[in-house]
């Protein structure tokens, strides 16, 4: 019985090594070279990007009942919220003039299947507008749970108001906004102005006129009705009536009819601007009143990249502030990201060396 002595052999890494020690070290090196580039290349973030499958839909109708809200609203909305692809569950909460709910999709979908499940909820809902009662505020959506802040800065000046502070927080997000890889940049902490008419019931009733013709009269200043237009022959000329109201002193100026008589409203109430009062929430910095800036990242970036674009910015932008103004730095999520890269390249090395 005889043997073939030309068997194949399984392939062997090692002895092929061996065998070829010059190529085996070119593609050693390779691999080092091709591992390290990729690792400096590679995005870098705290925290990976996670898929947040929930949107909240939330509706307003000043006055409505809880009956209300549930019948001419929220089944409306649930129903046709039954259609959206990939649906887990949907729950909504109601109370006297509002509602929200809760619109959840399936674990397993996706991230561009859950984009395009919310994608169509705002369709499908939209398309539901019209059946929907007059007066009602929203719906409004949300789905971005997931963003999180790369960095966020703190804008403050003693003597600034905080209409002031927001218009520096205004520009310096549209500087942001043109930073490689800066996809969203948000003011948070900013407090809404207000226009407040205060008036007695009795200066109304010796006029002949009710709060709800006080309301209608605010209300209709800022219409925006057609007026027509001129055909001169050579061309027709648009016609636009501007009466819009943006300050305190025009709603003064506001004339009211009732009875035959005109009565301005500066004569019967007092009129005054301000901010939200009660407010729904303040920021402090170091003792300052403060309004914030929170920088989210685009995928596929570099943190610590996007970090140093984002401070060369805000150090073009605190050139154009004038004296009082500061701006600071609350949290640095690339200072972060850095440290842990560099602790675990020293991890690595020290590995390496034993």
């Amino acid at each position: 019985m005889t043997t073939d002595s030309t068997e194949k052999r399984p392939f062997n890494l090692s002895r092929w090594a061996i065998g070829h020690p010059s190529i085996a070290r070119f593609l050693f090196g390779l691999i080092i070279l091709a591992g390290a580039l990729g690792l400096m290349r590679m995005g870098q973030k705290e925290d990976p990007d996670f898929t947040f499958r929930v949107m909240v839909v939330q509706a307003v109708w000043p006055g409505a009942s809880i009956q209300e809200m549930e019948d001419q609203v929220v089944n409306k909305i649930e129903r046709k919220l039954q259609e959206t692809p990939h649906l887990d569950f949907v729950r909504s909460y109601t109370r006297a003039g509002s509602a929200i709910i809760t619109l959840q999709v399936k674990g397993d979908t996706n991230a561009e299947e859950v984009k395009d499940a919310f994608y169509q909820v705002r369709k499908k809902v939209g398309d539901i507008a019209s059946d929907l009662p007059q007066g009602l505020l929203g719906p409004y959506f949300n789905d971005e749970f997931g963003d999180t802040f790369i960095t966020l800065h703190s804008i403050s000046g003693d003597g600034y108001s905080y209409p002031e502070l927001k218009k520096f927080a205004i520009q310096a997000r549209d500087m942001l906004l043109t930073t490689p890889g800066v996809e969203k940049a948000v003011i948070i902490g900013d407090q809404p102005e207000k226009i407040y008419v205060d008036v007695s019931s009795k200066a109304l009733a010796e006029r002949g006129l009710t709060l709800t013709d006080l309301q209608n009269a605010i209300k209709g200043q800022n219409n925006v009705d057609p007026a027509g237009s001129v055909d001169t022959g050579q061309r027709s000329v648009r016609i636009s009536v501007e009466g819009d109201v943006t300050r305190a002193a025009d709603i003064r100026e506001l004339r009211l009819r009732a009875g035959g008589q005109v009565t301005r409203l500066g004569d019967i109430a007092t009129v005054s601007s301000g901010l939200e009062d009660p407010f729904q929430r303040k920021y402090r910095f170091n003792g300052h009143e403060s309004v914030q800036l929170g920088v989210v990242m685009a995928k596929g970036f570099n943190v610590t990249d996007v970090g140093k674009d984002v401070e060369a910015t805000y150090q073009r932008f605190e050139e154009g502030l004038p004296y009082g103004v500061a701006v600071d730095q609350i949290s640095d999520q690339p200072e972060v990201v850095r440290d842990a890269v560099k602790e675990f390249m020293e991890a690595l090395g020290e590995a390496l060396l034993i």
